[in-house]
């Protein structure tokens, strides 16, 4: 059995909306006069392509911020603005110099009255990330450990993943990208009215057409596909759908945000399961089988008789596919492009797993049979 799991954004999808409903989605939790409501810039939910351009530039420092997080193998969006969120608001409380056992960290609304004239620095969470040598493992305890430091807080229960600060920020990440009607009632947070949503704006690298006449071309050869990717599972089907793609994926072999969160409720365990754990890539390959759910939540690839592919843009689909002794492909579409090529290397992929393009897929397998 030859089954290929492929990751979604930077390989079929365009990864730049994801990016930009990020950085909108920091930038309103410091601006918006719901949240910390600081006064340097205006914050609107009408924006052109032009201001979400400048908006991103200013938050990522050109890209500079996400690059880095890429390349320690952190792969989720709400991860992402999560931490890049979470060091500018340490700073900003440290640099008002606000009596912090008057407040709850988590409350932004609360903290914003109080804070005064302060303003937001994105340099810091650039410094943040180049002082250690940071991993996916570790980066959120480090961030803990910052905000210890720079605070001198006793509390960092607001700064842990899937913390107060962590759900605000994914609530604000959702209302951007899946639009203010869609999020309504799904969790306990107010709604920002308006939002129409950037998911139908989705990019497809390469035209639905010839990613279907590529998988056709997979399974006519006796391949089994199949999906791993850090979107939700809505944010996931509802681009494939309405391009005819998801008929050609196998509901059981598709594991997305969805199910790593449900599988880390259930899992006693504190560590996180999503990239680069395996989990996803591991429960699509298992078809969500019951008896094999354990396996994929401790990373054991049991099927080492298979012949198994994953494909991804990222240093964390690979860390994924190192820790199930699987074959790795990587397409150089993610946000670096061929900039990744150096990193790739200095991994042990060879030149010849490397595709310009997901269309390249079928030629790199079959041809190695």
């Amino acid at each position: 059995m030859t089954v290929v799991l492929f990751d979604v954004d930077g390989v079929f999808l365009s990864e730049e909306r994801c990016f930009d409903v990020s950085a909108l989605s920091i930038h309103e939790l410091l601006f918006n006069p719901r949240y910390l409501n600081l006064t340097q810039e205006k914050f609107s939910i009408d924006c052109t392509d032009k201001e979400i351009s400048e908006i991103r530039r200013k938050v990522f420092l050109d890209d500079e911020i996400l690059a880095s997080f890429k390349k320690i193998g952190l792969n989720s969006n709400w991860d992402m603005l999560f931490i890049t969120f979470s060091v500018v608001y340490i700073n900003i409380l440290k640099d008002a110099g606000i009596n912090l056992e008057t407040i709850k960290l988590e409350d932004l609304y609360g903290t914003g009255e109080m804070l005064g004239h302060v303003e937001a620095d994105y340099d810091r969470v650039s410094e943040f990330l180049s002082s250690k040598a940071h991993s996916k493992d570790t980066i959120y305890k480090e961030l803990e450990n910052y905000a210890v430091e720079v605070l001198n807080v006793s509390n960092t229960d607001p700064f842990k993943l899937y913390g107060p600060i962590w759900q605000l920020g994914q609530h604000v990440y959702q209302e951007w990208y899946l639009g203010s009607d869609a999020v309504r009632g799904t969790d306990d947070f107010q709604v920002e009215e308006g939002k129409p949503g950037y998911l139908n704006d989705e990019v497809w690298i390469e035209s639905p057409s010839d990613i279907k006449k590529m998988l056709d071309r997979l399974l006519d050869n006796g391949c089994t596909i199949g999906i791993a990717t850090g979107r939700s599972r809505n944010e996931t089907l509802i681009p494939f759908e309405a391009e005819n793609v998801l008929s050609y994926f196998d509901d059981s072999r598709i594991s997305t945000a969805t199910e790593v969160q449900k599988a880390e409720k259930n899992n006693e365990s504190d560590a996180t399961l999503s990239k680069p754990h395996p989990f996803s890539y591991l429960w699509s390959l298992y078809a969500h089988e019951d008896t094999k759910y354990q396996d994929a939540v401790e990373g054991r690839n049991v099927y080492d008789e298979s012949e198994v592919y994953v494909v991804g843009d990222s240093i964390a689909d690979f860390y994924c596919s190192d820790k199930m002794n699987v074959k790795f492909i990587a397409t150089l579409t993610g946000l670096t492009g061929s900039e990744i090529i150096p990193d790739f290397q200095s991994l042990g992929v060879a030149a010849e797993n490397m595709a310009d393009t997901v269309l390249d897929v079928p030629d790199i397998i079959l041809n190695g049979k």
